[in-house]
Formats: C-alpha cells, structure tokens, sequence
C-alpha cells in the first residue's frame, strides 16, 4: 500500500474524475465514434509513454523488489482467455509474460498500454477489429493479414456527426 488513497479528498476527487471522464466518452461516442476512440487511444499512448519513462528511470531499482502475488495472479494464472482476446495485434496464447520482480509488473503494464493503443486505433476503422479467437487457425497463429472473414456490415451513419453530414448529401444524390 503506497497510501494514495488515504485521505478521503484523494478517494473523492479521483472517483469523481473517472465518472465525469466516463460520460465524457459516452457523449464523445454519440458524436463521432472515431473522435471517442482517437481521444481513448491519446490517452493510452500517454499512459504508455508515462510507463515507459518510470520504468527507465526507476528500473534498477524496481527490479530489486519483490512483483506482488496479485500481479503474478493476474498475469499467469486463472482463465486467460480474456487476456487473449484483448490482445487484438497478436495470436492468442502468444503474450504470456513473466514476472519476476516489479520491474517485470510495470513492464507488462506499460505493454498491455501499448496493447489498448492498437486496440483503440483498429476500433477507428470500421470492421477492422476482431478477436484474434476468430480465425480457424489459431492453434498454428496462422492469423492472415487481410480483412476477410468476421467483417461488420458497414452501418448507414456512425454518430451524430456522421449522420447529419450524410443527411446533409443525401438530398443532393437523390437528385442526381
């Protein structure tokens, strides 16, 4: 316990924060999808990049110290299917990190951000983001690179945005 949430304003302040944040993207998602997802990926590649600094900086002295048994559990135990499957860039059963110390601990978390950043840039192209459980030949990770397969068909308009500007053509093609 590093008592950062000790003081009750701390606990208060951060859990107010991520209500706010959360229906800020909710709000950002009805506009535009892609400007929700654009913003989640920002915010995953400045997480990354904050790990990354601590882990350079901190690094020799992290790796003197034990990784807490919750972290080990996390990463090595228990159904790791869902692990898998939001490890969009990678075959299934292909991460499967060590630990053993808390530089090991920071080192998976700072990749698992780097995991959510390309998760949340494929979620800015439509169909492109599909479980990696998806393809028949997982067991070889024979995992092709084309988009064939589980594609969603593309909808009529993504977000208010998308669709008043599609509203705002359909006329004119009518016409036409």
């Amino acid at each position: 316990e590093l008592g950062g949430n000790s003081l009750w304003f701390d606990r208060f302040l951060a859990q107010h924060i991520a209500v706010f944040y959360y229906f800020m993207i909710v709000v950002m998602y009805a506009i535009s999808p892609r400007m929700a997802y654009h913003f989640s990926e920002c915010v995953e590649m400045h997480a990354f990049e904050t790990y990354d600094k601590f882990l350079k900086r901190q690094g020799d002295e992290l790796k003197k110290l034990p990784a807490p048994e919750v972290a080990v559990k996390y990463y090595t135990e228990g159904d790791l299917y869902l692990f898998d499957e939001f490890q969009t860039a990678r075959p299934p059963n292909s991460r499967r990190p060590k630990i053993d110390n808390l530089y090991d601990v920071f080192l998976n978390i700072r990749d698992d951000e780097a995991e959510h950043c390309k998760t949340m840039k494929a979620c800015q192209t439509h169909g492109n983001l599909r479980s990696p459980h998806s393809y028949q030949d997982v067991d070889s990770h024979n995992i092709p690179n084309d988009d064939s397969g589980c594609i969603v068909p593309e909808a009529d308009c993504e977000g208010i945005v998308d669709c008043l500007k599609k509203s705002a053509t359909l006329p004119q093609k009518t016409m036409k």
